[in-house]
């Protein structure tokens, strides 16, 4: 359980960086709870329209531990989406995720700090993506898989701070921009949902469908109207 125990003070001192750099928020809309889950929203008005954090613990009941961070932009700034997801059992990181995504710029001066920060990281583990993601995605996403022990420091070490990195500096680089970043921030959210694992791992914790998809379509990716 060490790992685990590493992956929960590094939720909670994430919980304490966006509290400290945001105002804790609720959506308009309902957020049912299921057993072990965990939902948490900051925002900052003018600038960051939504963060969002959730965990799953069933460690107990399905060895499963998982969390997942967005934060996404005001309409109007090109900002990266800052997205992160890690898996884990007792014993290992057995997926995660982390990207500072592009809404305009490719090369936008947070995505070229995050590539120069994760560029030599040895637990990352290049993988082919699938369509959906390199659509999204930028071109230095972190993908890694079985991440035992002694890497899990490197791991959430680096993370914490490239998102420390993200909230000191959001402000000062966050450009505005004429183009409609509402229909690339949808664009984002549409092609989140078409991951298929996504959508089995939350049918495999014997969430209904019907529920299943309202959790995925107005609170993990809301598409804007």
């Amino acid at each position: 359980m060490e790992i685990v125990n590493k992956l929960n003070k590094f939720t909670s001192d994430t919980k304490t960086l966006f509290s400290n750099n945001m105002e804790r928020t609720m959506p308009d809309y309902k957020v049912e709870q299921f057993p072990g889950w965990s939902d948490q929203f900051w925002k900052k008005p003018g600038l960051i329209r939504k963060c969002h954090l959730k965990t799953i613990d069933l460690i107990e009941e399905r060895n499963l531990w998982l969390l997942h961070i967005n934060i996404f932009p005001e309409f109007g700034l090109d900002l990266p989406i800052l997205g992160c997801d890690v898996v884990a059992g007792p014993n290992k990181i057995s997926g995660s995720f982390f990207d500072f995504s592009p809404i305009v710029k490719q090369h936008h001066p947070m995505i070229n700090h995050f590539a120069e920060q994760t560029g030599e990281v040895s637990w990352k583990r290049e993988r082919k993506l699938p369509p959906w993601a390199t659509k999204i995605f930028s071109n230095h996403m972190v993908a890694a898989g079985a991440v035992r022990n002694e890497e899990v420091d490197q791991f959430t070490e680096l993370t914490f701070s490239l998102m420390e990195y993200y909230m000191a500096q959001m402000e000062t680089l966050a450009e505005q921009t004429m183009l409609d970043t509402k229909a690339i921030q949808n664009t984002y959210c549409k092609n989140q949902k078409k991951n298929p694992k996504l959508h089995s791992s939350i049918a495999a914790m014997g969430i209904p469908e019907h529920k299943k998809n309202y959790y995925v379509d107005r609170i993990l990716f809301e598409e804007i109207g």
